[in-house]
């Protein structure tokens, strides 16, 4: 199994990735050069490169479904893609993936971040993905209104995912969101401790649906 994975594979146990040939963010042109030197098997998009780079385009995965390939996506790039490309063939796994189809006005900006360039690409600012899962998940045991969530995520849709740190997000919820600062310090930390692209691509490496 191929992994294409960096930023969302941060904090990620070692043991996970054993047995896994794992590459950095996927890039236009990577897997069709892995067309051309392997046989049909299977390819897990996780993260992929966008701004640096141009992005994996849809035709060359198509070329690896119609080849007999098995093509998962998860957590960013590989969410986008796996939701896009459903009717082609290619597999979406996770809580982001969901959302493409839960959520009308899900972006795939929400996804994006910045990070270092080489392993273990570390995080420099958070994905507005990761405080949706938060809020869903601890909003109500820390009292954050649902007016209050709404306007969070109004004012960071706003901003340029590069300018999304925990800071700037800590500024917005106690200011414009009118979260109380007790109630944002907790959530954010608990976000940075559970961010659901990592949790999603755990949970695809542990489940292993493609086996099933």
């Amino acid at each position: 199994m191929t992994l294409y994975a960096g930023p969302s594979a941060h904090g990620l146990a070692p043991a996970r990735l054993r047995g896994v040939d794992a590459r950095p963010p996927v890039r236009r042109g990577d897997i069709a050069a892995q067309l051309a030197t392997q046989a049909p098997g299977l390819i897990v998009i996780c993260d992929g490169v966008f701004q640096a780079a141009p992005a994996v385009s849809h035709a060359e995965i198509v070329a690896a479904l119609d080849a007999g390939w098995q093509v998962w996506g998860v957590s960013s790039l590989g969410a986008i893609r796996a939701h896009e490309l459903r009717r082609e063939g290619m597999r979406g796994h996770g809580w982001v993936h969901a959302q493409f189809a839960r959520r009308a006005d899900f972006r795939d900006d929400e996804l994006a971040l910045l990070h270092l360039g080489e392993p273990p690409y570390l995080p420099l600012t958070e994905a507005l993905v990761n405080l949706r899962y938060a809020l869903e998940q601890r909003a109500d045991a820390l009292g954050i209104a649902g007016r209050s969530q709404r306007r969070l995520i109004a004012a960071l849709r706003e901003l340029w995912f590069g300018e999304r740190s925990v800071e700037r997000m800590h500024e917005v919820m106690v200011g414009p969101a009118a979260i109380a600062p007790a109630a944002a310090r907790r959530l954010l930390a608990w976000m940075v401790g559970h961010r659901v692209k990592t949790i999603d691509l755990d949970g695809l490496l542990r489940d292993r649906p493609w086996a099933r």
